[in-house]
């Protein structure tokens, strides 16, 4: 969603029109087999490493990208991660801006969210305005440009899709159409397609895992400093089986160096082997 195609205008215009009412394909709301996406060499193992699987489709003037992904979560929770539009520029990586200014609701859970867009990075910026439908009862989100607003991109459709499976995993479908500014060298293009891709998943993985409690949590670095403290610490216990709780105590207040909690010590240890 977040892959720039082609800039048209200086800048964007929410009273004016966009140049066109679409150029390429609209995504619809049917499993992705119907769209020829299939897994073909994808094992198990790699659709569970946390690492999207990739595939590119090329035509001669655009690039589909698809990336599939497996995630530990129900299907409800990826869709509350997915459709927190307001909440994308805390999720993923070059979204500065992200607001929704229209909804509408229809009768099945159908709902349509009008959304503008700043993304940014390497010395630009660009703003637009995206249309996004969710039909819940049919696993499906789609996404176009609003084209009754000027945007600075020449136009983007998208789709995501997910299939929750037997054992309490979701399979994560994500495709967009989109073709790249003429700057970019030919040789280049398929990188920059590339790097947008595998990171086209991996934010919906993680934040459902911070919304289960279930992210891993950060190991503190085995610095020199911290070498020194655990060596210190494992004096201390011997000095406790030695001499007492009460010896210990009296040490550890007198101890210059601010020592790691009890607690987080058998997972420091882990990390060192």
């Amino acid at each position: 969603m977040l892959l720039a195609p082609l800039v048209v205008a200086s800048g964007a215009d929410p009273s004016r029109p966009h140049i066109h009412t679409g150029i390429m394909q609209k995504y619809e709301a049917i499993p992705p087999s119907k769209y020829g996406i299939e897994l073909r060499d994808a094992t198990p193992k790699s659709l569970r490493s946390g690492r999207p699987t990739l595939r590119l489709i090329e035509s001669e003037d655009r690039k589909r990208i698809v990336t599939i992904q497996d995630i530990q979560a129900s299907e409800k929770l990826v869709w509350q991660v997915i459709t927190d539009l307001n909440n994308y520029p805390k999720m993923v990586d070059g979204c500065d801006e992200c607001a929704i200014y229209k909804t509408t609701k229809q009768l099945g859970g159908k709902r349509t969210d009008y959304a503008r867009y700043r993304i940014g990075g390497m010395g630009f910026s660009m703003e637009y305005f995206v249309k996004h439908i969710f039909e819940p009862s049919k696993h499906c989100f789609t996404f176009h440009l609003d084209y009754d607003r000027l945007s600075q991109l020449s136009d983007t459709v998208g789709y995501w899709y997910v299939e929750q499976l037997n054992d309490g995993w979701c399979r994560v479908y994500y495709s967009t159409d989109s073709t790249l500014p003429s700057w970019i060298p030919g040789f280049a293009q398929e990188g920059v397609v590339s790097f947008a891709a595998k990171r086209a998943t991996s934010w919906v993985d993680k934040h459902c895992q911070i919304r289960q409690g279930t992210a891993p949590s950060k190991r503190m670095p085995l610095t020199k400093q911290r070498l020194v403290q655990l060596a210190l610490l494992g004096g201390l216990l011997r000095q406790q089986a030695l001499s007492g709780l009460g010896k210990l105590r009296l040490m550890l207040r007198h101890l210059p160096l601010r020592l790691p909690r009890l607690p987080m010590l058998s997972r420091v240890t882990k990390s060192a082997d």
